[in-house]
């Protein structure tokens, strides 16, 4: 397997390679401009930062000290960690959960607002009030609670209690109206939840409170510039838009457009804002189409004008502002990055960006069969080396499992492209963009048709000629690592792979997981035979392909026991596996210097698997 070294972590395309594609999140909009935050490069920490055209010399700036990191816990994946109330930015301080405030003419952060054993997302500005409404969480593991509250940095007002979860609060303009998705223990956000809608006095009380639950999930309330409320709900198969009017016993629920796809991804963070209503007889919204997503200016009845940001493969947020549209985007030839678009004239103009290189490597859509007659997605990026034999290949099974991957770049891909690999990104049965339906099909069969799907897209490529049949890898992180692990107890397709904290011991984690995910195992498994069946523990005797495992010391979702328990046993057995662990890491590894390390021990581990056994 010859093939350039898989270099030293000071290599400035591993460097690169550690570095986030999706770095931005959490974009807001001032009465200057915007600001959003930003993962620094050398630290991983999460910065405040502010763009607005009155900037001595144009450019953005960051806002908040590099040693603090800005992030929400809620619900374990956070978002709506940052709002703006009365010229000043506020927003979460990661570690403490502290809600700190800083002007955004400048000076220093200040904290504002902390209770024990809390944790705040979904922050929303009332600036009639002069206060934040948010997500509060308190307590811990199953004993988890959560609530709506009002903060004004001296007090705390509980707006709404009794559900087991809160989305963030949507405000209308006029102050007058409040919206919220709220769920119950057993589902999770994406398979069924309500709105909830109320009238808001001059002091802030919540009247007339409203429900629609239509047995499907809705997500991210927003009121027009009208005050009217816009939702997106599944219940007709698709997350589309859907005004809803009238009084609280008899709302009207009225369908806006007419495309039959996702308008919105998996909420598994609060907060996300993928429409946006910024005009009476003007929309935004977005809309999947082959994994991809598009975003559509349309009018006020969600008939479409026209596609803006053509080069999009992912929407991360939306804001808008004086007349001009601001969207956090990634896509294939670009990384993510901060644009705006003026809503009269479409012209559009980048303001900050994380860097991509010139030629990246671009991805080619296609799908595979898989036994029932199912069509399964996957992206596939070609080697950067030409090459007259068929290139190894590395199959990435995302996360979730209920999420996707997209068509954007990624420095990771670019760094395997370069070094002679081709790579398919999968979105086996279960995952999200693809309407309930698809969603839905993972639904007691994890462990097992994602196991399918991998298994048929591998041998698609290799039929194709696309892939070398003797060179093929596989990786996975979270619940792809699960996926990664019963596949190869399933098969001896693959030469080696990688599971990044993967899920060893489902019957283990299920008693330990946080409140949020705490039925997600049951939906996908099944009863508690099915989950001890399915868990790569279990099946130890049917592994014989090389393993490496990358886990965090400090994770506890995946704790690292299992991890050096599974690795030791497969040794046990005479398979080759391998363990790499990160004293400083949880669930996920996040710091630059760790995620080199991890990458280039992966390629080592892959390259020594392929020349001893290719």
């Amino acid at each position: 397997m010859t093939l350039p070294p898989a270099g030293e972590p000071h290599d400035d395309l591993l460097h690169r390679a550690a570095l986030p594609a999706d770095g931005l999140s959490d974009l807001r909009a001032t009465p200057r401009g915007v600001l959003w935050l930003a993962a620094d490069p050398e630290t991983g920490r999460r910065r405040l930062w502010q763009w607005h055209d009155r900037l001595e010399d144009g450019r953005p700036q960051p806002l908040s000290p590099e040693h603090l990191d800005i992030a929400s816990r809620v619900n374990g994946y956070g978002g709506g960690a940052l709002a703006c109330l009365d010229q000043h930015a506020i927003f979460v301080e990661a570690d403490s959960q502290t809600l700190d405030r800083q002007p955004l003419s400048g000076g220093e952060a200040s904290p504002w607002w902390s209770r024990h054993d809390s944790r705040y997302g979904g922050l929303t500005p009332d600036p009639r009030r002069r206060r934040l409404l948010a997500v509060e969480e308190s307590g811990q593991g199953r004993d988890t609670r959560q609530r709506l509250v009002a903060l004004d940095g001296r007090r705390r007002r509980v707006l709404d209690a009794g559900a087991d979860f809160y989305g963030a609060p949507a405000l209308s303009p006029c102050g007058t109206r409040l919206a919220w998705v709220e769920w119950d223990l057993g589902d999770m956000p994406w398979q069924r939840s309500r709105l909830r809608q109320a009238r808001l006095d001059a002091q802030g009380t919540l009247h007339d409170l409203a429900l629609w639950d239509a047995g499907a999930a809705i997500t991210q309330p927003r009121f027009t510039a009208a005050n009217e409320l816009i939702v997106l709900s599944d219940h007709g198969g698709w997350w589309q838009p859907y005004r809803v009017t009238g009084p609280a016993k008899s709302l009207d629920i009225q369908r806006l457009g007419t495309r039959q796809a996702d308008h919105a991804s998996t909420p598994w963070q609060l907060g996300e804002c993928q429409h946006l209503w910024p005009t009476a007889d003007r929309g935004v919204i977005m809309a999947f189409e082959v994994g991809a997503a598009r975003i559509l200016v349309t009018d006020g009845e969600g008939r479409e004008h026209a596609p803006i940001l053509r080069d999009t493969g992912r929407l991360v947020g939306l804001a808008h502002a004086d007349g001009w549209l601001y969207a956090i985007t990634q896509g294939a030839r670009h990384a993510a990055r901060l644009s705006r678009v003026n809503l009269t004239t479409h012209a559009e103009e980048t303001l900050f960006a994380l860097p991509t290189p010139e030629n990246p490597p671009l991805p080619r859509m296609l799908q595979a069969t898989v036994a029932d007659g199912e069509r399964v997605p996957a992206f596939l990026y070609g080697p950067g080396p030409a090459s007259s034999r068929p290139p190894p290949l590395i199959v990435r099974v995302h996360g979730g499992p209920t999420s996707a991957c997209y068509p954007v770049f990624d420095p990771l891909v670019h760094y395997w492209t370069q070094h002679g690999f081709a790579v398919a990104d999968i979105n086996p049965r279960g995952s999200a963009n693809a309407g309930r339906a698809y969603r839905e099909r993972l639904a007691g069969e994890w462990g097992r048709i994602d196991v399918e799907d991998v298994i048929a897209l591998t041998r698609s490529l290799v039929a194709r000629g696309l892939a070398d049949p003797g060179r093929l890898f596989v990786r996975g992180q979270s619940a792809g690592g699960f996926t990664v692990l019963n596949l190869l107890a399933t098969t001896r397709l693959f030469r080696a792979g990688a599971s990044l904290y993967g899920v060893t011991d489902a019957p283990h984690l299920a008693p330990r997981t946080h409140r949020f995910e705490s039925g997600y195992l049951d939906w996908l498994l099944g009863d508690a035979h099915t989950q001890r069946a399915r868990s790569p523990i279990n099946r130890l005797d049917a592994f014989a392909t090389p393993v490496i495992f990358f886990q965090g010391n400090r994770d506890t979702v995946v704790v690292p026991e299992q991890t050096l328990a599974m690795a030791e046993a497969l040794r046990r057995r005479g398979v080759p596996a391998r363990v790499m662990l990160f004293e400083d890491e949880g669930h996920g590894i996040r710091q630059p210097h760790n995620r080199c390390r991890l990458i280039a021990a992966e390629m080592q581990f892959f390259l020594e698997q392929g020349d001893g056994r290719g």
